[in-house]
């Protein structure tokens, strides 16, 4: 009864689910269980400086960041290779508190999804060590997700379920997170390797990640975060760890996220495997990602001459923001009787303009001034109070000369 149940599941489906390590098949036609050798293992397992903890100054400049670390069955919940995981996974963890990050642990068999959805709620790095997974027959198969303690995370389920911080920052090792699989048998095109790297990071980037990266070796997710907390770039620090070869390195952009470059490295270990990979945006920091910025305005200063029968004028005055801040906004009149300058609207956020109206109509003549401020509404903003000062210089009659214009090389 069983095996008839399954039988008709997978002919609804025709879907296959396989794990890079211990995989479970849904095919059309029936059910199999198949094992794969094993999860990406490079031919060293280096730990570059396990001494101690890379701490920087760079944490003062960031509110509290908050990262949620998976570690997946590899070969069991405590098994050797699973345990190992763990271990490398630490390396990273301790890093991140190090710097002052709230860390969050979800190390097999604590994988509950409900869980860890809570937790990713803003969360500023996402990192996995586990099984990639692949939806479809190799050699070019739909791949993406996570293999967890008795649940497959699919990329939907990364896209509708995971509520990342803006420019959130992602650290992958598993089967065809960097290209190549322990089950590929040999080497791989370019062409599938960029196609597997940018479907298996492409989730991420339609929830807003500003960073991916994808390596074999134990200590990569460990040295990334140093780096970054150094104060590099995500570029400097992808091409600061050992494993990086100029020589050797294919750089391209993301075909759906274009903003993002991705770039591809490989190792001949046998022959050619692509192992290390980086998607994201050049020239960030973590200050650039996650920073609380600064408000900056298009001006601090307006001046209208006009006559007492001018008419209104409106400055348009942009309020944005520097980092990745997003912040709302007030505005208000000094003093608050001027009847002369006004604002609209009176409140907004950021990247949004506010519209200073000076209106000279009916004032006899003489020189206005006031101020326009502009506060955010969290003293974490750097300038968070601005002041706009505004001149009205009304004359009884104003005298314009007009220049001819010449035109060069016309008629």
């Amino acid at each position: 009864m069983m095996a008839r149940i399954l039988n008709v599941v997978a002919k609804i489906l025709g879907l296959t689910i396989l794990l890079c390590g211990l995989s479970t098949a849904v095919q059309a036609g029936g059910f199999s269980v198949q094992t794969p050798p094993h999860p990406p293992l490079p031919p060293d397992q280096r730990l570059a400086d396990t001494t101690g903890n890379g701490v920087s100054v760079l944490a003062q400049q960031l509110p509290q960041l908050k990262a949620v670390l998976l570690v997946g069955p590899i070969d069991g919940d405590n098994g050797e290779w699973t345990t190992r995981e763990k271990e490398h996974m630490e390396l990273a963890a301790l890093e991140l508190e190090a710097n002052g990050v709230e860390v969050h642990r979800f190390y097999t068999p604590n994988n509950d999804w409900g869980q860890i959805k809570a937790a990713a709620e803003g969360a500023h790095f996402l990192l996995y060590r586990g099984h990639g997974v692949y939806w479809s027959p190799m050699p070019s198969p739909t791949v993406g997700g996570f293999a967890l303690k008795d649940h497959f995370a699919s990329a939907d389920n990364i896209r509708e379920d995971l509520h990342l911080a803006p420019n959130a920052i992602v650290m992958l090792y598993g089967c065809f997170t960097a290209g190549s699989s322990s089950i590929d048998g040999g080497s791989i095109t370019s062409q599938e390797a960029q196609r597997r790297v940018a479907q298996y990071s492409e989730p991420f980037f339609d929830v807003g990640a500003g960073a991916y990266f994808a390596d074999w070796f134990g200590d990569a997710f460990r040295m990334y975060v140093r780096y970054l907390f150094q104060g590099m770039t995500l570029d400097e620090a992808y091409e600061a760890y050992f494993d990086f070869n100029a020589t050797t390195v294919e750089r391209y952009h993301h075909p759906d996220h274009p903003e993002a470059v991705m770039w591809l490295d490989k190792d001949d270990w046998g022959y050619m495997q692509y192992n290390d990979a980086f998607v994201g945006l050049e020239g960030r920091t973590l200050v650039d990602l996650f920073g609380t910025g600064e408000m900056t305005l298009s001006s601090t200063a307006l001046t209208y001459l006009a006559e007492p029968t001018s008419d209104p004028r409106t400055y348009a005055l942009s309020i944005d923001s520097t980092g990745s801040a997003s912040f709302n906004w007030t505005a208000s009149v000094s003093p608050a009787d001027v009847p002369w300058l006004s604002v609209e609207p009176a409140a907004g956020s950021v990247g949004q303009d506010v519209d200073v109206v000076i209106t000279p109509t009916g004032l006899a003549p003489g020189t206005y001034q006031a101020r326009v401020r502009i506060t955010a509404d969290s003293p974490d903003i750097a300038n968070w109070q601005q002041d706009v000062i505004a001149t009205l210089h009304v004359l009884q009659g104003l005298h314009f000369t007009y220049l001819p214009a010449a035109l060069i090389g016309g008629r």
